[in-house]
């Protein structure tokens, strides 16, 4: 448990400090996925190598897969929960009109969000 939050320390740090990498270009909307009912659009840590995936699923699953990275004891999974909890967090202020960065992902609401061209 306790490399678990050495790791989302580190990440949160790194998230916190580090510049944006993108600016989001004019001209841009999200276009909107619903999810399916009872699921909705969740980050999920990645268990085969380092990231993360937007997937329209339920809290439990997602809760099932956060769990088992923290019990696996790999540092790079418990390090893709601590980016998936960040992205999370940064996708609660957006709305369909958020300005975005052109093929990015994002739970807009409870949908998937991809940004396109206006």
């Amino acid at each position: 448990m306790g490399r678990f939050f050495v790791a989302l320390a580190i990440m949160l740090g790194f998230a916190v400090l580090s510049a944006p990498l993108a600016h989001a270009a004019p001209g841009t909307r999200w276009e909107i996925t619903p999810c399916a009912s009872g699921t909705k659009a969740l980050w999920l840590p990645r268990v085969d190598k380092f990231g993360t995936d937007l997937s329209c699923t339920t809290e439990e699953a997602r809760s099932a897969a956060v769990k088992a990275a923290r019990d696996s004891g790999s540092l790079t999974r418990m390090a893709n929960v601590a980016i998936a909890f960040s992205q999370q967090l940064a996708d609660k202020s957006l709305t369909a009109a958020s300005p975005c960065v052109l093929g990015a992902k994002g739970a807009v609401g409870e949908a998937i969000g991809t940004c396109v061209a206006v």
